[in-house]
């Protein structure tokens, strides 16, 4: 049988069995049968044949049922959306607000009145990657930064979903967005459609080393918490959602601060502080765990009373507000939580380790994914020598360098200046955590911290 060819013209036809089907949803009724043919065009004719004889498709049979789409939209969250993640729900809840950019000019249009010129009248008038500032819209506030081509994306995504849940109940023969998203492929192709489409351009490390100083003593002023929340983005490279989600149960510290098996098991994620959900990939994954963050991990164990396992990391209350105090408290102008993500990845590349540990660190799907994300610091044609690593260190142990003179990833060249560097940082971060803690302990308790060390938790665990 010949492959089926693309058009409208070959409609709710699909292959099973050898045969081809007419299959479509009308009225919330499926219906299916043979053509009795393998013949695409043939199928098409009895397909046609059918319809004209069921007044599927006509003027007549669609314009007493047709809905608006603003109406179809609210049944499209109701009975079509249900699978979808919390915050994907959310998200597209939201761009489909009955006061938002698309049903504001959309809302009262007919669903067979949704052409693809139609549709791409609103995107032009959207402005989306034209560096033009979006219309008005009653009841919000002026919006003067542009709207770029992912968030017109977006919106398509949600329109599609909508449409295309018309499609399977029979309203339209065919989704109209379809033909915007070929347009906008096309356009992709350009010079300039791949510089906007560019993934890196949503990238934005922390390549400052001052910078990345004054945010961790801002994290520290904020609490224990705070300082372990930022380092779970800075040195272990997790998702907002997922530091929220972590559990103490899936923190594996090792058999002491040298054991290269220390790592982090991501599960979940509680994404905007929402209740516990799989991770962005449906995957798990194991993070390695640097020096600094097991000791601060650690030490917020033993003064948490060892909580259960099943207890979370962060509370439910420590979310976006904290991340804007630290930043605002460290004084480096507007960062995202994400930033600290992109840092941790950067600085592993730039460091000539190997992309595919990167990326499965981070949890990608794919190499090719990290790669199209961080290949600026890749160092394109320039060879990199390997990080080397003191004994029990990791590859996340590099983003504790950063800052360092002369280079935030050097390494001395002898053994005995390595080895002198390495305990340095090694003295170093126990100090700030040991001193950290103890001002932590005696500002919330009263007391000092005596002899609640550390190492008495690790032996009797």
């Amino acid at each position: 049988m010949k492959r089926k060819p693309s058009g409208a013209r070959f409609r709710n036809l699909v292959v099973r069995g050898g045969a081809i089907y007419y299959e479509r949803v009308v009225g919330g009724e499926r219906i299916r049968f043979s053509c009795l043919t393998d013949d695409w065009t043939a199928a098409a004719a009895v397909r046609d044949e059918y319809e004209a004889r069921k007044g599927i498709g006509t003027a007549s049979f669609l314009r007493v049922q047709v809905p608006l789409l603003a109406d179809f939209a609210k049944r499209y969250l109701a009975e079509d959306a249900s699978h979808l993640a919390p915050t994907t729900l959310a998200d597209r809840t939201r761009y489909l607000a009955e006061d938002g950019a698309l049903l504001l000019e959309l809302g009262r249009t007919k669903l067979d009145e949704l052409t693809p010129s139609r549709v791409r009248e609103w995107w032009n008038a959207q402005a989306f990657g034209t560096g033009a500032a979006p219309p008005a819209l009653p009841g919000h506030r002026v919006r003067k930064k542009p709207r770029t081509i992912a968030t017109g994306r977006t919106y398509l995504d949600a329109l599609s979903a909508v449409l295309g849940y018309a499609v399977e109940l029979g309203f339209l023969a065919e989704n109209p967005v379809d033909a915007m998203r070929r347009s906008l492929h096309r356009r992709a192709r350009t010079q300039r459609g791949r510089a906007e489409g560019e993934s890196s351009r949503d990238v934005a490390p922390i390549e400052d080393p001052e910078h990345i100083r004054k945010l961790l003593d801002a994290a520290r002023a904020e609490g224990l918490e705070g300082y372990a929340y930022v380092l779970l983005g800075l040195d272990a490279g997790l998702r907002r959602g997922e530091a929220l989600g972590l559990r103490w149960g899936h923190v594996e510290l090792g058999a002491g601060d040298e054991d290269a098996r220390r790592a982090l098991l991501v599960e979940e994620s509680r994404s905007r502080g929402g209740e516990p959900g799989p991770t962005k990939s449906g995957r798990s994954r194991r993070v390695a765990l640097s020096f600094r963050l097991r000791a601060v991990l650690e030490a917020l164990y033993a003064r948490r009373e060892k909580p259960a396992a099943r207890e979370h990391v962060l509370s439910s209350s420590f979310h976006r507000r904290a991340w804007e105090r630290i930043v605002e408290g460290a004084g480096i102008g507007h960062r995202r939580f994400k930033d600290l993500r992109d840092t941790f990845a950067s600085t592993l590349v730039s460091a000539g380790v190997p992309l595919a540990y990167v990326s499965r660190q981070l949890g990608h799907a794919d190499v090719a994914v990290t790669a199209r994300h961080y290949a600026t610091w890749a160092g394109g044609d320039e060879y990199r020598d390997p990080p080397r690593l003191q004994p029990g260190e990791l590859p996340a142990d590099l983003i504790a360098r950063l800052g360092e003179k002369p280079s935030p990833l050097t390494v001395p060249s002898s053994a005995s200046a390595r080895g002198a560097s390495y305990q340095g940082a090694r003295d170093k971060n126990a100090r700030e955590v040991a001193d950290f803690t103890g001002e932590e302990l005696e500002r919330e308790t009263g007391f000092e911290p005596a002899t609640s060390t550390l190492a008495t938790w690790c032996s009797t665990n």
